[in-house]
C-alpha cells in the first residue's frame, strides 16, 4: 500500500488530454454594433456606392462638365445638376431592372429585391424600373435632410428609410437562407 496522500486535484496529465480533445466550437455572440452593421451592411453598401458614383456618375459629370465649358459653369447651372443627377439615377434604375444589382452592388455581393420576395417565389423579387427610379430620389433626398443616416439605427427593422418606404431589401447574394 502507498502513502501518497489522495488529492482532490485532477492530475496535470489528465488536463493535458482534456485540452487535446476537439471540443465543438461555442456559438459567437455577436456584439450590438456588429449585428447592425451586418443587419443593414453598412460597410458593404457604403462600398457599393463608392463605386456606383466613380463608375457611373463621375463619367456624367465630366461629360456635363465637357459640354458646359467648365467646372464653374456646371455649378452654375442647376438644370445641369439636376439633368445628371436624373441620368444616374436612370442608368442606376435600369442596372437594378435587369439584375437587381448595381455595378457596386455586384461587386460587394448584394442584391436589391421586393421586400415580400421568398425563395419559392424568385421570380417576384425583381424590382420595376419606377420603383428604382423613385427609390434613389427618396435616398437622396432623406440623406439631404439627415433623417437618412439616423433611421437604420432607431428603427426596429435598422433598414434605410428609402428601402422602408419603396418596399425594398438589400440581401446577401451568397446567403441563399435570407429571405422575406
Amino acid at each position: 500500500m502507498s502513502n501518497k496522500p489522495v488529492s482532490s486535484k485532477p492530475r496535470f496529465r489528465t488536463i493535458k488530454k482534456l485540452h487535446k480533445q476537439p471540443q465543438a466550437p461555442s456559438p459567437k455572440r455577436p456584439s450590438t454594433y456588429s449585428a447592425i452593421a451586418r443587419e443593414i451592411f453598412v460597410v458593404r453598401r457604403l462600398k457599393a456606392l463608392l463605386v456606383d458614383i466613380f463608375m457611373i456618375y463621375t463619367p456624367i459629370l465630366y461629360c456635363t462638365y465637357w459640354i458646359l465649358g467648365s467646372a464653374q459653369e456646371f455649378r452654375q447651372s442647376q438644370l445641369a445638376i439636376a439633368l445628371c443627377f436624373g441620368a444616374y439615377a436612370g442608368i442606376c434604375a435600369l442596372f437594378i431592372t435587369k439584375s437587381g444589382q448595381t455595378p457596386g452592388l455586384r461587386y460587394v455581393r448584394l442584391k436589391l429585391v421586393d421586400k415580400g420576395f421568398s425563395l419559392e417565389s424568385s421570380a417576384n423579387a425583381q424590382v420595376g424600373f419606377w420603383r428604382a427610379f423613385v427609390r434613389i430620389f427618396v435616398w437622396a433626398f432623406s440623406y439631404a435632410i439627415v433623417i437618412g443616416f439616423i433611421v437604420p439605427f432607431i428603427a426596429k427593422s435598422h433598414q434605410c428609410l428609402h428601402d422602408s418606404l419603396m418596399r425594398t431589401k438589400i440581401i446577401d447574394v451568397d446567403d441563399p437562407t435570407q429571405n422575406a
